[in-house]
Parts: C-alpha cells; structure tokens; sequence
C-alpha cells in the first residue's frame, strides 16, 4: 500500500500560527475565493497544508514550494466557498466541485475563470458610468457649508418604537463619529432638542440600552404595522462637497424631497415577479416572517430598488463572457445595500464602516440603519468602486501571482509563490482531465448521485455543513431571488433549499445524518483504491452532531486514519464574540474501512472537557475514531457521545 503522508504526520504547530493570523482577514489572505458572500469558510492556508500532506515528491510537501499535485484529482461534493478547490488547483490539481446551492457554484466559476483585470475593468468602468448617471440625482444633498449640491455617501436612519405615550426614534448609540481632535460629532448636536419633526408627525429620540421613555417608564417596543422601509426614519445625512469635503447635517426638506421622487421613480420600475421574491421561512429567514417581512424586495429602501433595476437593465447588455462576474459583484453589493445594515463608522480606525446583512449569520435588525450610496465616487466601505477593488481587482492580480505570509524574526512577511496560479480551464467530463493540469468540472447537484465513475478520484477534501450551526442555503435566498433575475439562464434556481445537509431544527437531527451517509457512501465508491481518502475538518460542541457525524461515516463504511487539531475562528468575530464559541477545528482523515489496519489505534476516553477549545475538539476527534473502529450499535454509540460530552 503506498503510504499518504497525512496518515501519520502534519505540521500541526504550523498550520495553527498561519490559520490564527488568517483568521482575522481572511479575505486579504485569499483575495480570488471572496468574489461573493458565503458563510463559514475555513482558512484558506489550512487546507494548503493539507493537500501539500498529499504530495508524493518529498521536496514539493514544502508549503512554500509551488504545486505537487499534478497528475492527481481532488472532489469537493459540498464544495461551499471552493476552498478546496482554489488551494489544489493552485498545486496544479485537477478538481471537481458539486453543490446543491448555485450561489457557490456560480461565485467558484466566475473566480477560477481566466480573465485579464485589464478586460474587467474597462467593463466595469463602463458599466458604472452609466450607473452613476440614472442613479445620481437620487443621492444628491447640498453642502452644510457653501450650500451647493454635494454628494450622499450615506444616510442614517433610526427606528420607529413604540410606548404607552406614543412613538419613538431609538439609535444604537448618541455617537456618531469620533475625532482626533475630541470634538465628536453627536446626535444632539444635529437634533439639541432630541426630538425629531417631520410635518405633523414627532418622535423623541433614544439610545439604544437608554430607552425607557421618562413619561411612561416603558421600553419602547417593536413598531411592525408599517412597511419594512417605513419603520425607519431618516435623521442625519452624511455627504462630500467637491471644496469642503465630507459633512454631516441633519436630513433637510431638500433631503427629504430627494426620497419622496425616489419612492415615485421606484414605484415604476421593472422588479422580478412578486411570488419570485417572496420569503420561504426557513430556520434563518422565518425571523423575517415574524417581523412581517413576507418579501426580499421590502427589506430595500426605494434608492436601492432602483439601484438593484438599473443594475439588472445594464446586465443585459453585457458581453456574456463578462456577466458572470459582473452579476455577482452587483449581488454581493447587496449585503452592503439594504436596510438591514447598521453604522458602525463611530469609531477613529473605521469612520463610515458599513456593519453587514449577515455580519451575525444571521438576519439582526438595526437600531440605526444605513442607506449606502452605492455609486459614490470614492472608495468607501460597500460601495461598487471598493467592492470591484477588492473583489476583482485585487483578486485578480493575486489569482496570477499568489502571496503568502511566512514568519520573520519581526512578525511575517509576504512570500510570492512562483509558478501557481488560482484559476484553470473548465471541463466538462472526466475524460478531458486525463493527462492534464489545472483544470475544474463544477456542476449544481445533489452529491448523493454524482456521475463520476467507480475509483475515479484521488482525494475527496471538503469542508461539509456543521450539523445546525451555519444554514447556509436559507441564508443564502436572500441574494438568490436577485441572482435569479439577473443570471436566469446560468443555473437551477428551482432548487430545495432545505434539502441541504443541515440539521434546521432539534427535531429533524436525522436529516443531517441521512443526507451526509448518501453523501460519503457516493464518496467511498469514487476513491481510488488504496490511497483514496475522505478529508475534512469538522467541530461542534453538541453531541448530537457528533452522534450523527459517527453514524453517517459508519454507514458509508469509513474508518479514521488519524485527526489534527487547528485554529479556525477568530475569536472577536462579531458571530461568536459574545458565545462560548468553539475556535478550532478537528482534521479528520479517513478511509474506506475495508483498506484499515487490523488494530484499532483509538481508545475510548472518559468525559471530555468542554473548558478548551483545542483539548475538546482534539478529544472529541479521537472518540470519533473509537467508535468508528468499534462494532457498537448505533444506540450504544449514541450513549457514548451523551455520556462523553454530557449531554
């Protein structure tokens, strides 16, 4: 049997100082994967690790060292962000990539896809001069200072609450922006009164956690009665004169003008079909529903439907080579456009930070909410000018000529891998892999069948769904109604979203279990006999994940080889700032059971601790490889895991 290194060894020390430092920008570290928003992608350089454990020619396992993998194919059947993908395409692999969702496979077609930034950014450039003229009268204020039109960055909203006394405008906080100079800018400095009037209607104005009106003594509770939109109300705008520069002012009759032709313009424009872009009420999106948001198009201030229009109207005359990318841009903006963004641009280090849809994983509604220009002209935070810089540009450039990061005797350092290249020529059969490089088959399908022959790839390295933690396909309808009316050709958009590996309620455990055992029985028939292994990483606190997990592997007939334990999260992001959130991943590698060793090399432990992140998930792996090993019933294994992890 020929040995695979990853079996018995794998720079542990290593992987974990690179995936800590990546954690905290992972988008600047694998620019070419974050063309578009998908959630809970693994470090990029964890994976590079991996796939350089499968490496042959001892000399090319150095991570550092350019390719190593030609000659050997990769599957990634729930292939999500397409880390995998991008990193064994990079060592010269041949890849497959399957997802049920189309969002991944679109955003992993259009980032693998050999296009010079020079061609992208004069469509782009294009592109946006045209944008820029439809929507500019619509984000036009005048200047605080000389009084001539200036132009809207941004505008911030409160939100309409009510109380016994009537309603009131609550904010997340009376801060607005902090200067070097001490003299912040302030709520009160634009409303001195702290009441907001708009015609006949008036509002008193509250800080978020501060809110128990002073008449009543009650906390002013959720207004739901009118449109989503309507709930907030415009208090402070924010603008850039060409000779003063940026301004803050209270939102003016002029101001307010600007949005009543706004809401008349976007009263006649071209949206998708109404029952298109209605919400399904899956785990995440039913919060929508309970707010009574029963449509992704009202969750849009009438700007930004406009926006979202013209946008769709320019599409369609893009060269069709060039739309893909284009598309996904524009849909991405998205979660920098809605109403759902919040202000998070108070403080020094990020003045105008836009907070994100889904900077929770989740739907959260914001006390201040910010209205975006989207075709502002400088590159500020969401717009299309810093998007394209970021996501295309910058990805581009990088996608040629790969940057990593390697330790100094003074931090790190950049290091040009010389020779790879993130990208590759698109298949579309098996047979137009043979003997080649770089290349990629990706399709929209369900894993549980897929068409690729008996012992027909290498490796299968993925990174599947955490049981319940992330509900990736529900979340991810918000950009799909849109996607679907800009690209409506390019893909299935009639998919079931809720047939994804995902365990959406406490009831329903044994989905997740069902999908994933059809899911690796496909996987073990494609291995290649016997090197072939079944690599990913995995972690959750609950045992009922891990039960299912066990059980699913057992019945696809896998046994594990070894595990490794490494840094994935950072542990300020927003989604687990505030949990007891688990900051590691286990490493699983695993083989068809008949191909194991005779004795197993896993011995069942006591409970496992749930007071570190490293020890648990290192813990957890290893009980994994006993009972996998073992010839327990799946109620004995279930009693195992509750017993071990307290349940």
């Amino acid at each position: 049997m020929p040995s695979v290194l990853i079996d018995e060894s794998f720079p542990e020390h290593d992987a974990n100082e690179l995936a800590r430092l990546e954690s905290f920008n992972k988008h600047l570290f694998r620019p070419n994967t974050y063309l578009h928003k998908w959630w809970a992608r693994r470090s990029g350089t964890t994976f590079r690790f991996i796939l350089k454990q499968l490496v042959q020619e001892t000399r090319l396992r150095d991570y550092y060292a350019a390719g190593g993998l030609e000659g050997i194919t990769i599957l990634d059947p729930m292939m999500g962000g397409g880390t995998t993908l991008h990193e064994a395409i990079r060592l010269g692999a041949n890849v497959i990539g399957y997802d049920l969702d189309p969002v991944p496979v679109l955003q992993v077609r259009a980032s693998l896809s050999q296009i010079p930034v020079e061609e992208k950014e004069q469509v782009f450039r294009n592109f946006l001069k045209i944008l820029e003229k439809k929507l500019r009268p619509y984000f036009q204020t005048r200047c605080l200072t000389c009084s001539e039109p200036a132009e809207v960055q941004f505008m911030l909203y409160g939100v309409r609450k009510l109380c016994r006394c009537g309603e009131a405008l609550v904010i997340d906080s009376f801060l607005l922006r902090e200067e070097p100079d001490g003299h912040h800018k302030r709520i009160e400095d634009y409303y001195p009164t702290m009441e907001v009037k708009r015609g006949r209607e008036r509002w008193r104005l509250f800080e978020k956690g501060n809110a128990r009106c002073k008449v009543c003594d009650q906390l002013p509770g959720n207004s739901i009665e009118p449109p989503f939109a309507a709930r907030y109300v415009p208090l402070v705008t924010v603008g850039r004169c060409q000779t003063h520069g940026q301004f803050f002012k209270a939102v003016d009759k002029h101001d307010l003008d600007i949005t009543v032709k706004a809401k008349k313009a976007a009263a006649r424009i071209n949206l998708p079909d109404k029952a298109s872009l209605r919400v399904l009420g899956g785990p995440k999106s039913s919060d929508l529903l309970s707010k009574k948001i029963e449509y992704y198009s009202d969750l849009f201030t009438p700007r930004q439907l406009l926006y979202i229009s013209a946008a769709k109207a320019l599409l369609n005359n893009v060269e069709v080579k060039h739309r893909l990318w284009l598309a996904l841009l524009v849909s991405t903006s998205l979660e920098f456009n809605s109403g759902l963004c919040g202000y998070k641009g108070s403080e020094q280090r990020r003045p105008g930070a836009i907070r994100h849809v889904f900077s929770h994983h989740a739907y959260s509604f914001p006390y201040t909410s910010l209205e975006n220009n989207p075709v502002f002209s400088q590159k500020t935070s969401g717009t299309l000018r810093r998007l394209f810089e970021n996501r295309i540009m910058d990805a581009g450039v990088w996608a040629v000529a790969p940057i990593e990061r390697k330790p100094a005797p003074t931090g790190w350092r950049k290091y040009a891998v010389l020779g790879e290249i993130d990208g590759g020529l698109e298949c579309s059969s098996m047979e137009q892999l043979i003997g080649q490089k770089r290349r990629f088959i990706l399709e929209q399908r369900d894993s549980s069948r897929m068409p690729l022959p008996d012992e027909s790839v290498d490796y299968v390295v993925t990174d599947p769904p955490y049981f319940d933690s992330v509900q990736y396909s529900d979340l991810s309808h918000y950009f799909r109604v849109w996607l679907q009316w800009f690209l409506p050709n390019d893909a299935n958009w009639t998919f079931a979203p809720l047939s994804s590996a995902v365990a959406e309620t406490k009831t329903n455990t044994k989905k997740y279990r069902a999908v994933l055992t059809a899911i690796l029985q496909e996987c073990n028939r494609a291995l290649r006999r016997p090197h072939g292994r079944v690599i990913f990483t995995f972690h959750h606190w609950r045992a009922e994940a891990w039960i299912q997990l066990t059980l699913a592997l057992k019945a696809a007939g896998f046994k594990l080889v070894n595990s490794y334990t490494v840094h994935s999260e950072n542990p300020i992001s927003v989604h687990i700032r505030q949990l007891k959130a688990l900051k590691h991943d286990s490493i699983l590698i695993l083989q068809p059971k008949e191909l194991g060793l005779a004795k197993s090399r896993f011995t069942r432990g006591q409970s496992i601790s749930g007071d570190d992140s490293f020890s648990f998930c290192r813990d957890s792996a290893r009980l994994l490889g006993y009972c996998l090993d073992s010839e327990h019933q799946d109620s004995e294994i279930e009693r195992i895991w509750r017993t071990a992890l307290g349940d």
